[in-house]
């Protein structure tokens, strides 16, 4: 895919309002949220490098950092080095727990019985450890949904489920695997729903509240299949959304090499 305006190369972020070169001096980052890793060891390590430049107080993980892909102890092993705060996905869980595959369409099931068969004790150690929500400052982090971790939150109506179920005005959740954001008034009978598979920055007003989703690092799947991830300014305040191309061949060949369902590989390209 042709790098746009809204995606990051190597030396700068490009925002899809405005075109800028961000420096330490002209924006104070606290927070880095990433979901979605799916063991894509390239796409983990090309995230977490242009992050390491933009001064980050703390990283979020909404989630599945194991399934589908063919790193799943190499990426638990750099979230837990980047010292993320992180909550259970439903592949996570899958990984750890006998007979949650079943849940699982066959190709995904296939990767999930794999991905057990590789992970360490110390990795799975991990995994069983984290919970399915939490709350870091005003913000609470979700799967799919706070009430229910394996909910698809796609529509108006299922973003209404979380935010009915806390009264914090920052929810994150991943799962979708779609970069947008929902925003809720007082008074309003149902979010609205912002699609930004561009990328995209959400400003962050005490009139409303917000539920967002920084997209998937490692299996986007909103037709753009460059890594998407967020940065949380809370001095702005403002949540950006970002694009970045990452080595989407060396990931497949990874995922073919360990003899995983080929449309695992194939979809990166597509970003489906």
């Amino acid at each position: 895919m042709k790098q746009s305006r809204n995606s990051i190369g190597k030396e700068e972020i490009v925002n899809y309002a405005y075109v800028c070169q961000l420096t330490e001096s002209s924006i104070t980052v606290r927070y880095a949220i990433i979901s979605d890793v799916h063991g894509n060891l390239p796409a983990l390590e090309q995230v977490i490098g242009l992050l390491e430049h933009r001064d980050i107080d703390q990283y979020l993980c909404l989630g599945d950092v194991v399934g589908y892909g063919a790193s799943p102890n190499e990426c638990c092993q750099l979230i837990q080095q980047i010292e993320a705060v992180c909550i259970r996905g439903n592949h996570d869980e899958g990984a750890v727990s006998p007979a949650k595959e079943q849940w699982f369409n066959p190709e995904a099931r296939a990767c999930l019985i794999w991905t057990r068969q590789q992970l360490t004790e110390d990795n799975r150690r991990w995994l069983k450890s984290l919970e399915p929500t939490t709350q870091v400052d005003d913000m609470v982090l979700c799967h799919g949904s706070i009430p229910d971790p394996d909910h698809y939150t796609i529509t108006a109506r299922d973003a209404s489920y979380s935010f009915q179920a806390t009264s914090a005005p920052l929810i994150f959740f991943g799962h979708t695997h779609y970069a947008e954001w929902f925003t809720y008034q007082s008074g309003e009978a149902m979010p609205v729903q912002h699609q930004h598979p561009e990328g995209g920055t959400c400003a962050i007003n005490e009139q409303a509240r917000y539920l967002i989703n920084p997209g998937s690092v490692g299996q986007p799947r909103d037709r753009n299949n460059q890594a998407s991830f967020a940065i949380y300014d809370d001095q702005q305040p403002e949540v950006a959304v970002y694009r970045t191309p990452y080595d989407i061949q060396a990931a497949q060949q990874m995922i073919f090499d360990a003899d995983l369902p080929a449309i695992m590989a194939w979809r990166l390209s597509w970003g489906i």
